[in-house]
């Protein structure tokens, strides 16, 4: 497996560097395709060959679901913490002829795994069968929960007219934290809660419009997300019962996919730095004020020259 060390500090085109910064836990990242996992001083290449995102570790940090991608289709599947294959959740994919219209008409998409935290099931973005009509019309993406062992996904929420993306279950695990965009191009996407007893989803009050990348924090007190205000993209937080105005984690302009540390004390995010292409891994300390506001303090820069894949977010675990 590639390894790109601590001490690592090349930093012309086309190569990666790391500070020398040590990291509690396992953190996940994606860089083309392949599930790189940062332990101590050390990041290394985990699993997938080009085709693999969105890890989500496990709440217990034993297994890993992520998403392989293929031709026309994608499948959830399931490691273990090393990255050993356990299983595969979807069958989404068709044997018939790559780039073949009869193959477009056979496959479908799962995206974003979730873990309740019981842990004995997913929530995933994915549609409920393929496309359909003359020219193909794929369906929106609905959420779904997701058996980790035997059993058939299940439909918890569907919209007329609207995608659902990336989500996240409350501590509790009686919500869902998830994103939702109308299938119009100009529709923006916005955070929505949805109560799973009841089935009714209505959008998070404070959060912004457009706004993306859910993640909790590990007592339950904050959501934390990203934002975009005309070209500008920063990470923010609302406590999680609502009742105030969001507050600025980052200030980059380019930032995404926040995730806490398993101890709350930090958050990381993927950022671009100003004159460069692509996302890095930064970290920043985080604190409350006297208010009891969350603050963060000034995020270090852990990697350079990755171009990390934002959409696939980032897994955090002890």
């Amino acid at each position: 497996m590639p390894v790109l060390p601590a001490a690592t500090t090349d930093t012309s085109p086309g190569s990666a560097a790391l500070r020398a910064e040590n990291i509690g836990g396992r953190l996940l990242f994606v860089r083309s395709g392949v599930i790189w996992q940062w332990r101590g001083r050390e990041a290394k290449s985990l699993l997938g060959n080009g085709d693999s995102f969105q890890p989500a570790f496990s709440p217990d940090g034993s297994q890993i679901a992520y998403v392989v991608r293929g031709n026309d289709y994608s499948d959830v599947l399931l490691t273990d913490a090393a990255g050993a294959p356990v299983s595969q959740l979807t069958t989404n994919g068709s044997r018939l002829p790559i780039n073949s219209l009869e193959r477009v008409y056979a496959s479908t998409w799962a995206l974003y795994p979730a873990w309740v935290p019981a842990g004995d099931h997913l929530a995933i973005a994915a549609q409920p069968a393929p496309p359909a009509g003359d020219p193909a019309a794929e369906y929106n993406l609905d959420l779904y929960e997701l058996p980790v062992g035997i059993g058939a996904q299940t439909q918890i929420y569907a919209a007329e007219n609207a995608h659902c993306g990336r989500s996240v279950y409350t501590p509790s695990g009686d919500a869902l934290i998830f994103v939702r965009a109308g299938s119009g191009a100009t529709d923006e996407q916005q955070i929505y809660r949805l109560d799973l007893a009841g089935g009714t989803a209505t959008p998070v009050a404070g959060a912004p419009t457009p706004s993306y990348d859910p993640a909790i924090s590990p007592d339950g007190r904050w959501l934390a997300f990203t934002a975009r205000d005309d070209t500008h993209t920063d990470v923010f937080a609302l406590p999680l019962a609502g009742g105030k105005s969001p507050l600025r984690l980052s200030d980059s302009g380019a930032a995404r996919a926040p995730v806490f540390s398993p101890d709350g004390r930090q958050i990381a995010f993927l950022s671009i730095a100003p004159g460069e292409s692509g996302f890095d891994l930064w970290l920043a300390d985080l604190s409350t004020d006297a208010s009891g506001g969350l603050r963060a303090g000034t995020p270090r820069r852990l990697t350079t020259g990755m171009h990390l894949d934002a959409d696939s977010g980032l897994s955090w675990a002890r």
